[in-house]
């Protein structure tokens, strides 16, 4: 009789890894190839390689921020200039920080494309019941900051996000919104770390909310929008972009 399966302990897999192994494998490639050479297109990276089109997209952004490609929208990516730095150690230690740099260009480009509009029709289809919830939300975002809870406060924090995606009432933007969390957990830590950002984040928090308590749509966007691009200064203080 077989025995009962055993317990182990897992975690969902890192899709940077898979991108970073990609992109090793592409340094490793195109470490011989002399400036300006085109390198093959995503499709056909994504045939040879046997990995999805997006890990490597995230690959090849990842070694244009590292300065190893240079990307002509358009035309394609080619070996910049500095290409030949491809071979060194310091290009290779650091890759895992040029990855993270692109993912977080592409994460705030998309959440300037999802959430300003999240924020507008959460204005104007708000029910008193998610206002409340938010309200809430707020307090304990509140209450995180003033005893320096950095993991209670990022956990409401995100929360915020997602209630207002749910006052929005559209299905389609919430499960967006839903995409975005890993990667607000995952980098929060580094922007809780940075002095003044806590208050920041909940004193913008409460801003949209007056906003989309008030039913003022238009002002509900231009507030997103401004944190949004605030937000993306602040990954670069913290090293993140």
């Amino acid at each position: 009789m077989e025995g009962s399966p055993a317990r182990v302990s897992l975690e969902p897999a890192s899709r940077r890894k898979l991108s970073e192994t990609v992109a090793q494998q592409l340094m490793d490639a195109f470490r011989d190839l002399p400036p300006g050479t085109k390198v093959p297109s995503e499709r056909e990276l994504t045939t040879r390689l046997g990995v999805g089109r997006s890990t490597v997209r995230e690959a090849l952004n990842g070694l244009a921020a590292l300065g190893v490609l240079t990307i002509r929208h358009g035309q394609g990516a080619f070996i910049s200039d500095d290409g030949a730095a491809v071979g060194q150690p310091a290009a290779q230690t650091n890759l895992t920080a040029a990855l993270e740099r692109a993912e977080t260009a592409e994460y705030i480009e998309a959440r300037l494309t999802v959430e300003v509009e999240v924020a507008r029709l959460a204005a104007q289809r708000r029910t008193d019941e998610d206002l409340q919830r938010i309200d809430a939300a707020l307090v304990l975002q509140e209450r995180g900051v003033s005893t320096h809870n950095t993991k209670a406060t990022l956990s409401v924090a995100v929360s915020f996000n997602v209630l207002l995606a749910e006052a929005a009432h559209n299905e389609v933007l919430a499960a967006m919104i839903e995409t975005f969390v890993g990667l607000m957990e995952e980098r929060g830590p580094k922007l809780y770390a940075l002095e003044g950002f806590a208050d920041w984040d909940l004193a913008e928090h409460r801003g949209i909310f007056d906003a989309v308590r008030d039913g003022d749509g238009d002002r509900a966007a231009g507030l997103m929008r401004r944190h949004i691009i605030q937000l993306a200064d602040y990954y670069k203080q913290a090293g993140a972009a």
